[in-house]
């Protein structure tokens, strides 16, 4: 399994390393001034489960460190309107994460703590994990106040129940037009073979992400709601994703889809728990999202068949002969801060560590040993849940898996003890990854205009899926916004950062 490890998270890491320069860094020492107990740490954590606010494994979390912890949960949707109304009151957490402009913007207020004094000495689990990543953030050059996400995200897979396709007599698409093919049988050939007409094809909601490698199919890397793609033009202008010469060719054939009753019906409203729970009770054949989770960590007891589903993972190629997904980094703008209000840097830092040690991130995703969960062969990662706890809503209300991304490690539980079929398809989402612009600098442009920018693309994305007409005159008006809202400017800027990048 360690050998799998490296061949997917290291060369990613080592990617970002090479792109951004091998350069150093000079920590900026920093005094130790807190002392003694200070109070809770608090930590703003987004998620999408319910975990009871005075969980088991938080009891158990603050029993290991010897730390007070008070988590606020938020839904993962809700974390950027959180965090800004708790920064605008005066009144941010400890700990929380950011990423790019709005990082950024925390550092320049002065809201965030330089954390380098802390790090040799309270830190070593989180220098072992991010290493010399953490100095090659531009947020970190006159110190230590972003404590990147050293672990590269998992890519998406185009997940596909199997059974379905053996009920039916068919084979796993390869194309566009075989995909096609399979999400028709799935939605009007009974393929659970129940009698009833209540089923269709692809799980989907309103994130363009749902449809990760229908674009692929067409080369083209969407990012993700929170970090959208940017792509290179081949006159060398740096800009969005959406602007890729096949994008409206993509939205033709999703829409397609979608027209033609194949996809969620409620996709532009539902929610991602609830779009997830049409694959978990059979409605659903298909689901674009980390293989993690349809076939390993929903298997089996998510599942209200039995037996449960099989699935198995698709590569789509398009009209051009492109197939993939988007790319994930070992990402230096993104990761965590510590504000500047926090009465005890060292006890923030000693939290933020342990939940980085393998020990601490099994403990936030199996739960307490011998409780909820026991080994049965810890060294090839075999284990099983433990009377009530196999049960996955309980296990999550108890505080297991909820917080395992927190601080989450290189060599994270999910990795050791992900089944053989997982671990097969997360190789293969990283060996899928398209190429994309990922650049390391702040961008100004990117800090004054980024979130409505954002906000423009992914309107226009529901549009056009929602448009009776020309999806061309939709797309030219949205366009014509992005351009003069503050787009042009960001693509000037964009481009001159990453021929810059490419420089060093």
């Amino acid at each position: 399994m360690k050998k799998t490890l490296s061949l997917f998270m290291v060369a990613a890491m080592l990617f970002t390393l090479t792109a951004c320069g091998q350069s150093g860094g000079k920590v900026k020492e920093a005094g130790n001034e807190s002392g003694g107990n200070k109070g809770k740490i608090s930590i703003l954590i987004p998620g999408d489960n319910t975990p009871k606010s005075d969980n088991m494994v938080l009891q158990e979390l603050e029993k290991r460190t010897g730390i007070d912890l008070e988590i606020i949960y938020v839904p993962t949707k809700d974390l950027p309107t959180k965090r800004s109304a708790m920064a605008a009151s005066g009144d941010l957490p400890d700990i929380f994460t950011a990423s790019g402009s709005e990082a950024q913007e925390y550092i320049d207020a002065g809201m965030i703590a330089d954390v380098s004094g802390y790090l040799d000495e309270y830190g070593k689990n989180i220098m072992s994990n991010v290493k010399d990543i953490i100095y090659t953030s531009p947020m970190n050059q006159d110190g230590v106040y972003l404590i990147p996400k050293g672990n590269v995200p998992y890519g998406n897979n185009m997940n596909i129940r199997t059974d379905w396709l053996n009920n039916l007599g068919l084979t796993m698409p390869a194309d566009l037009d075989s995909f096609y093919k399979v999400m028709y049988a799935f939605t009007y050939d009974d393929p659970d073979k129940d009698g009833l007409s209540d089923t269709f094809g692809l799980a989907a909601d309103s994130s363009y992400t749902t449809f990760d490698t229908i674009f692929g199919a067409f080369g083209i890397p969407c990012g993700t709601d929170l970090i959208p793609a940017l792509i290179e033009l081949e006159d060398g202008t740096v800009t969005t994703w959406v602007k890729h010469k096949n994008f409206l060719e993509a939205m033709t054939y999703i829409k397609k889809l979608i027209e033609d009753g194949l996809v969620e019906p409620e996709w532009a409203t539902i929610t991602m728990m609830d779009m997830f729970g049409k694959l978990w009770t059979g409605q659903a054949g298909a689901m674009n999202f980390q293989c993690a989770g349809p076939t390993n960590n929903w298997m089996p007891s998510r599942y209200t068949e039995n037996p449960p589903p099989t699935f198995d993972f698709a590569v789509i190629t398009g009209p051009y002969g492109d197939h993939g997904v988007s790319p994930n980094y070992a990402m230096v703008n993104e990761g965590y801060l510590i504000s500047a209000e926090c009465e005890d840097i060292e006890a923030a830092i000693r939290v933020a560590d342990y939940c980085n040690s393998e020990e601490g991130n099994e403990l936030l995703y199996l739960g307490i040993e011998d409780v909820m969960f026991k080994w049965t062969d810890e060294e090839n990662g075999e284990y099983e849940y433990i009377g009530e706890y196999k049960d996955s809503a309980t296990h999550r209300a108890n505080g297991g898996f909820v917080y395992a991304e927190f601080m989450k490690p290189i060599n994270n539980c999910e990795l050791r003890i992900m089944n053989e079929q997982s671990r097969t398809g997360t190789q293969l989402a990283y060996d899928e990854m398209l190429p994309s612009v990922y650049i390391i600098k702040t961008l100004e442009t990117r800090q004054k205009y980024g979130a409505d920018l954002d906000q423009i693309i992914k309107e226009m994305y529901v549009a056009i899926l929602m448009a009776d007409g020309d999806i061309q005159a939709v797309y030219d008006e949205y366009m014509d916004r992005w351009d003069t809202e503050g787009g042009l400017e960001f693509e000037e800027e964009a481009g001159a950062a990453w021929r810059e990048q490419n420089e060093k």
